[in-house]
């Protein structure tokens, strides 16, 4: 059975295997320049809890320097979708569309083995080759997360247990889409859209609020609670904890300047704060588990019924 995997899907692996390969070859060359940068500004200096003056220009330079770099690497959070839409979805609907389903379950092998076995081989590879690509971008990002943290979307979507877990839910809705479809182009894209759907839902509904955020009361620009914190909610609120709005706000700065007061100190006697809601840097490899963990089940979930509905499906 193997044997058979490897030499029906032998495409598709060696081509994710160069794929890693070529992203392993690009993050080291693109790190050197990175890594000389960030010793030439001793940047190391700028971490809390150090006080080097005029840090927030030096970090904000060397973000610019490479800021097309980073917002490149952000595309990397596709990848786990390639699993579903390349491999998931035509392990089944090329089956049906050659008519080859009729001869591979009528073995001595139960149709229901079969495709355990060839989704157990393809997950092992998926698997492996998605965690090497989060290794190789957590080396990769390494400076900017020491700096920024982890936990923004543009860098947790790409790094750690997560992208393993990407790709073995993508690779899971392709094998079922491939059954209740059978054409390669509709379960392919049946499958991009149910996988960028789900992890859309997951990362606005429920990871900022799989644990409950820690909020805090602050005043004036410190907005930001901890270096390296996701920002969820930062709200304007008056004595009574009132929400402030735009316009009231823009009023309030407006009488300031016309009086010729600081705006920010204006809003402080006014008795004006701003209660933060965030999620602490602390947290990354927590919700890191806990959104793989949700994935993993939902994978789980989609192969079983595969399994029962392969099992029913006409000859």
């Amino acid at each position: 059975m193997a044997w058979v995997t490897w030499r029906q899907h032998r495409a598709q692996l060696v081509a994710a295997f160069g794929l890693l390969v070529a992203l392993a070859v690009a993050a080291f060359a693109t790190r050197l320049p990175i890594q000389a940068e960030y010793h030439r500004d001793a940047l190391s200096g700028c971490l809390p809890p150090a006080s080097r003056s005029g840090c927030d220009i030096i970090v904000r330079h060397f973000e610019s320097q490479f800021d097309s770099w980073v917002a490149a690497l952000r595309g990397l959070a596709v990848l786990p979708a390639l699993a579903g839409v390349f491999v998931g979805a035509p392990l089944l609907a090329r089956e049906f569309e050659h008519d080859t389903h009729r001869f591979a379950w009528t073995q001595g092998v139960t149709r229901r083995r079969w495709l355990l076995w060839k989704i157990a081989l393809l997950a092992a590879g998926t698997v492996a080759i998605a965690a090497a690509s989060s290794v190789v971008v957590m080396w990769w990002r390494s400076p900017f997360d020491t700096l920024e943290g982890r936990l923004s979307p543009s860098g947790f979507d790409v790094e750690g247990v997560v992208v393993p877990a990407y790709a073995l839910f993508a690779l899971a809705v392709g094998v079922l889409a491939g059954l209740l479809f059978r054409r390669s182009v509709a379960a392919m894209t049946a499958t991009l859209v149910t996988f960028a759907s789900t992890r859309l839902i997951v990362m606005y509904f429920v990871r900022p609020y799989v644990l409950a955020p820690l909020h805090r009361v602050v005043i004036g620009t410190d907005a930001v609670p901890q270096t390296g914190g996701w920002v969820l909610n930062d709200t304007l609120v008056d004595t009574a904890g009132r929400q402030i709005t735009a316009g009231r706000e823009d009023l309030a700065v407006l009488h300031a300047q016309h009086a010729g007061i600081d705006p920010q100190t204006y809003l402080v006697t006014l008795g004006w704060k701003r209660v933060v809601a965030y999620q602490p840097a602390g947290r990354f490899w927590t919700l890191q588990f806990i959104e793989a963990g949700i994935f993993v089940a939902l994978a789980a979930a989609v192969i079983l019924a595969t399994l029962w509905l392969v099992r029913r499906t006409p000859t």
